[in-house]
């Protein structure tokens, strides 16, 4: 009898070692499929290369940039609002400190002649990225585009207002080729040093307005007829010149003619005349055809 009870007790507290290591491993797998749910809802791989990210935590003012592959874990998250970017809010990603970036400044328009006409100018600038922090970003809210046009639109107002169209076009080339390093120092860009301005090399200075448009028809007509009058004058130069020298050649003649006049009188003078076209006549049919001609006939000049 106290046998059977011992083997019932030792069955028992098998049975309650079994349901303890179940209810343990139930247990654990809850906590693994737990662990696991929160990893994915809460564990995100950030890839940033080639720019930086900015990072923030829910309900808190804290923020920081980021740069490479890294893990993030609740409550921070990677910031998507472009406000939230300062001078770079027109762009897709914060750039790399030391990056080269090439920035497409709005089009410039620039009135021309103390403002009767006006032009349409498309730039670009080219500059370095320098190093900023979180604060740059608040303190600085206005783009980069935006004040790069505002202050290349200054110096190009300021250089062509009180030109004609024609100056104005000029101008605007001549500040673009030798002034770029002086705009270039005006750009006080906060996070961004510019080292280059550039017009776009697909576009090009145009008219802005139809008043400006026909004034560019007419210019282009001027430009045309002027060429024309250039080369229609060219040509009657040369034909002077070809006059010009008819007239000597036939100076030349008079001249030689006299002279054989006064050696020879008024007949050997013809005579020689008729001796020289025969003899040309003569070479330029070959020495054939014609008759009575040779190539040893003997001009006898008269006696005085």
């Amino acid at each position: 009898m106290q046998l059977a009870i011992q083997i019932q007790a030792c069955i028992i507290g098998v049975f309650a070692i079994l349901s303890t290591l179940r209810m343990s491993l139930a247990a654990f797998g809850v906590f693994c499929a737990l662990c696991a749910t929160w990893g994915l809802l809460t564990v995100r791989v950030v890839a940033a290369h080639g720019h930086q990210v900015l990072v923030r935590a829910f309900c808190s003012n804290a923020a920081r940039l980021r740069q490479g592959s890294f893990f993030l874990t609740f409550p921070e998250y990677v910031v998507h609002d472009k406000a939230q970017f300062g001078p770079w809010c027109q762009r897709t990603h914060l750039p790399a400190t030391g990056q080269t970036i090439e920035v497409d400044v709005p089009e410039v328009l620039v009135p021309v002649n103390h403002g009767v006409y006006c032009l349409k100018v498309n730039t670009k600038v080219i500059g370095v990225v320098e190093n900023f922090t979180v604060d740059d970003l608040l303190r600085n809210p206005v783009s980069i585009e935006q004040r790069c046009h505002d202050v290349i639109a200054n110096a190009l107002r300021s250089g062509v207002c009180d030109q004609p169209l024609e100056e104005a076009l000029a101008q605007i080339q001549r500040i673009f080729l030798k002034d770029s390093d002086g705009i270039s120092k005006l750009l006080s860009v906060p996070t961004f040093k510019s080292t280059q301005l550039l017009l776009d090399a697909d576009q090009c200075v145009r008219p802005a307005d139809t008043a400006t448009s026909k004034a560019f028809e007419l210019l282009v007509q001027r430009k045309e007829e002027k060429a024309k009058l250039s080369a229609l004058e060219a040509a009657m130069e040369t034909e002077e010149q070809k006059v010009q020298m008819h007239k000597i050649s036939l100076q030349t003649t008079r001249n030689e003619f006299m002279l054989q006049q006064e050696a020879y009188g008024k007949e050997g003078a013809a005579l020689i005349e008729a001796a020289k076209h025969t003899k040309a006549l003569y070479l330029f049919a070959g020495g054939s055809g014609l008759s009575g001609l040779n190539a040893s006939t003997v001009l006898t000049l008269p006696r005085d």
